[in-house]
């Protein structure tokens, strides 16, 4: 390997370069003060930085290391100190530090955390490729989806968008809008099941100051805030039914009224909707309208659920790695292939969004810059449930032959009540919990608000 030791003291660096260049690896050294430091990192292909945290008396090795990332110099790097302290610890970590030299070190402490990073073992591993693009899947799995973006985005045809939870719904809503005519402009998005009925209106078409009690002033609504832009309106499978003919007439007219006025606005966006529930039973049970729905549903979009796309999850595991770098500032490299073979085995309840989430944990949890299988059965281990010696079908039989088969909608409902008012004196986090559930943060609050928990 290509590897550049940076300290201040010529005496380390001699040291260092020679331990190194005895283990067959080639060396440059730099005081950390050259003016041409990056430019001779680049030059020299450098593949690992053994880089001390102090450089001088107002300029540290973490500050070199952050000026290398801005100018988008990413290679991995080993930190040397005669002093470990928590701030030099926690400033290594927020850059993606995750080996500490502690001075005096041994030669074979060195040659170990070296051969961490020697290219060799990345010969029998998943490597990152370079295509940067915000929804990925194959042809074989997502053809036609694609094909239907394509049409969408063409037009200005109302679209509705199907597929469970955690499917990716509103990044098919958000390429359909990045690929069309009206993608200078903004998308703005309202999730149908959150808003209580009673500021369903106000949220979407606006209000007018003194409208109601609580209206102190003008309130801009997202059907104008939205401009010729995309209004998503998400999860409107669970729009209260007694609201469902004032956003029938919105489509039809392309106009409406902001509470508390007779001033008709213009509409001048487009509408797309999604939803993970079966809205043809949702007709049939009278909850949602069969207008609404053809107005809504001019093009259908059905979104494969995981399970339905297994062969793509090599290709996401490694597209969410390459976010996960991003937005966690880190720089894995990779996969090892048994690790990449568990997680195409394994069942994903809450789908992509739990795969998501999985990646992004064994990437913080990493001890190397490759996820390996250890890094995913860790995590897993720690969540998994390891029940006690209780027979809950005994305690289940005992409760319906108590109340009545009869019953069992009342008894399952107290069970279910029971189960999440536990799980509330545990943790409030909504978003957490809602994430161990494998379900959206708003189903889970409606969930919690239909048992009056919250």
């Amino acid at each position: 390997m290509n590897i550049a030791i940076i300290d201040d003291q010529e005496v380390v660096r001699y040291s260092v370069s020679k331990i190194l260049k005895k283990a067959t690896h080639k060396t440059f050294e730099f005081s950390g003060l050259e003016n041409n430091i990056i430019d001779s990192i680049k030059s020299n292909k450098i593949d690992l930085m053994v880089v001390d945290v102090m450089l001088g008396e107002n300029f540290s090795g973490i500050d070199l290391l952050k000026k290398f990332r801005q100018r988008h110099i990413n290679q991995p790097a080993i930190l040397m100190t005669a002093y470990t302290t928590p701030t030099n610890m926690i400033e290594a970590s927020k850059i993606g530090i995750k080996d500490i030299l502690q001075k005096p070190f041994s030669k074979e402490k060195l040659i170990h955390l070296v051969e961490k990073y020697n290219s060799k073992k990345y010969e029998n591993i998943h490597t990152l490729n370079n295509i940067d693009e915000e929804f990925v899947g194959s042809f074989e799995t997502m053809g036609k989806v694609y094909e239907k973006i394509g049409i969408a985005a063409n037009n200005d045809l109302p679209v509705m968008i199907l597929g469970d939870t955690g499917s990716g719904k509103e990044l098919i809503a958000n390429l359909i809008h990045k690929n069309s005519s009206r993608s200078n402009n903004k998308v703005v998005a309202i999730n149908c099941a959150s808003i209580p009925k009673e500021l369903f209106e106000s949220q979407l078409f606006g209000h007018e100051k003194g409208s109601f009690t609580d209206a102190v002033k003008e309130h801009i609504g997202l059907a104008e805030a939205v401009g010729e832009g995309t209004l998503f309106l998400d999860e409107i499978g669970e729009l209260d039914i007694s609201l469902q003919s004032k956003l029938l007439r919105f489509l039809e007219t392309k106009k409406f009224r902001k509470v508390g006025s007779n001033i008709d606005i213009s509409f001048k966006g487009r509408v797309i909707s999604a939803t993970n529930l079966d809205i043809t039973k949702q007709i049939n049970q009278k909850n949602f309208r069969e207008d609404l729905y053809y107005r809504l549903s001019v093009l259908t979009i059905q979104i494969p659920s995981l399970e339905e796309r297994k062969s793509d999850i090599p290709m996401l595991v490694k597209h969410f790695i390459k976010k996960a770098n991003k937005d966690l500032k880190l720089h894995i490299k990779g996969i090892s292939n048994e690790a990449m073979r568990f997680f195409e085995k394994r069942i994903y309840k809450g789908n992509i969004r739990e795969l998501r989430n999985l990646v992004y944990n064994c990437v913080l949890n990493a001890q190397e810059d490759i996820i390996e299988l250890e890094n995913i059965k860790n995590l897993e281990s720690g969540t998994s449930y390891k029940p006690k010696n209780i027979n809950l079908e005994a305690v289940f039989d005992d409760m319906i032959e108590e109340n009545g088969i009869e019953n069992i909608k009342t008894t399952y409902e107290f069970i279910e009540k029971s189960f999440f008012s536990t799980i509330l004196k545990k943790s409030n986090n909504i978003s957490h919990l809602s994430s161990y559930l494998g379900i959206s943060r708003n189903t889970l609050r409606k969930i919690l608000k239909a048992y009056e928990l919250i």
